[in-house]
């Protein structure tokens, strides 16, 4: 009877993976090549399956990063420096499991002509194809462009042969180190190019002001700061230009910190911040946006004790936030701000909600000084309670906190693509 029942689940189990989409065959990347002909550089992959991909053109290097979700290596070699083309050298990394990622350093600045999966030909294997040309330093700008799987790949386009005497190089790989990876989700499936935006990031707290304090030697300006500075390097990746308003352990005042946004012109303001709780149960991540009216009691009391920091550290507030500046912040254009806020809320709680436990009305609002910035769309982000286990644990932890920040930057693409007009 037991080995009948045993028989039973393994046939069951393998039922199930036959008809699980998370497990059927995942990309494999067999081989890689590069030409350079007509002034044209061609860099293409051999995969043994269709996958949707995504490519960023990236500046300070120049650089071409490419994801490919589910991908597998199947190459043994580990490095080589090229010099052909536009090509110098190419770095393989795997970041997460689900994601392979290929950087390629370019000697100079470029765009993606094109870039397209060829089916099976000729050869038994998928190619994805990235055709490259140089472009001057003063036209190159960071780009964005991206695919979704299709049932069949375009097989309308036929790959240009390069001649023998130019012929494809076989490429080796090398390992880079730790590289966080930009999710690809609710970018656009189409190919088209991003416009690079300017995001300040604010770590909250800093210098004498430790923020919440969880038992002997977790503070939480140094879980912000080391937060903010996983956000500037996915951001960075994606080919927008991140700045902090502190990168180190530094007192700033509020208004300094809603300075460096406006003096920057950002497009987007961010304050990331990790709370406590009375109660040790309550967990969960929440965005707040400015407004005059708090959503409720306990939102108050946070814009409270949050606005109160400066006035424990002899910060006069009486010229920072005069009559005059409460009149501009509720001018049209302070309203209209307040609205690409509330925009970008809507955008960032569904994807917060993919990697950590919302808290509930996920989305406040009450009066920060901090989100102040009469021009500038801003949030402020509680990533979790210190005060709680599992929200300690996963900030405490690199792989939680990239997790957390890399939906963060998935929602500042998404934010910038639908929301043209903020």
């Amino acid at each position: 009877m037991k080995r009948s029942f045993w028989v039973f689940l393994c046939a069951l189990a393998l039922i199930t993976a036959l008809f699980d989409p998370s497990l059927q065959a995942r990309p494999i990347i067999k081989d890689a090549r590069v030409g350079h002909y007509n002034n044209a550089t061609r860099f293409v992959l051999d995969l043994s399956e269709n996958t949707s991909f995504r490519i960023y053109t990236l500046a300070d290097p120049y650089r071409l990063v490419l994801d490919l979700p589910g991908a597998r290596w199947a190459l043994e070699t580990k490095s080589l420096t090229l010099h052909r083309g536009l090509v110098e050298t190419i770095r393989f990394g795997q970041f997460q499991p689900e994601t392979a990622r290929i950087v390629i350093d370019l000697n100079a600045p470029a765009s993606v002509n094109q870039a397209f999966i060829l089916p099976p030909g000729q050869s038994p294997d998928y190619r994805l194809v990235i055709d490259l040309n140089e472009v001057s330093k003063s036209s190159f700008r960071p780009s964005t462009m991206g695919s979704v799987k299709s049932p069949e790949p375009v097989t309308s386009l036929q790959e240009p042969r390069i001649p023998e005497d130019q012929a494809e190089q076989k490429l080796a790989l090398v390992l880079p180190p730790n590289m966080p990876k930009p999710s690809s989700e609710h970018l656009p499936a189409e190919k088209g190019n991003t416009i690079a935006r300017l995001i300040v990031i604010d770590p909250g707290h800093g210098g004498a002001d430790p923020g919440a304090i969880a038992g002997a030697n977790i503070y939480e300006k140094n879980i912000t700061l080391a937060a903010a500075r996983a956000l500037q390097i996915l951001l960075d990746e994606m080919g927008h230009k991140a700045i902090l308003s502190r990168r180190g352990d530094k007192y700033l005042s509020l208004a300094e910190r809603m300075q460096t946004a406006q003096e920057q012109d950002a497009d987007l303001f961010v304050s990331l911040h990790a709370d406590k709780h009375s109660n040790s149960k309550v967990r969960g991540a929440s965005v707040y946006t400015l407004s005059e009216k708090a959503s409720d009691a306990e939102t108050e009391a946070l814009a409270q004790r949050e606005n109160e920091v400066d006035a424990l550290f002899d910060v006069n507030f009486s010229q920072e936030y005069d009559e005059e500046l409460r009149k501009i912040l509720i001018s049209l254009v302070q309203r209209t701000t307040m609205t690409c806020a509330a925009k970008f809320a809507g955008e960032l709680i569904p994807e917060l909600g993919k990697s950590t436990k919302l808290l509930g009305r996920t989305h406040r609002f009450a009066g920060f000084k901090v989100l102040k910035a009469p021009n500038v769309p801003s949030v402020l982000v509680e990533m979790g309670y210190l005060s709680n286990r599992k929200d300690s644990s996963m900030l405490l932890s690199e792989k939680g906190r990239y997790a957390l920040m890399n939906r963060v930057a998935t929602a500042i693409a998404s934010y910038f693509i639908v929301h043209e007009t903020c």
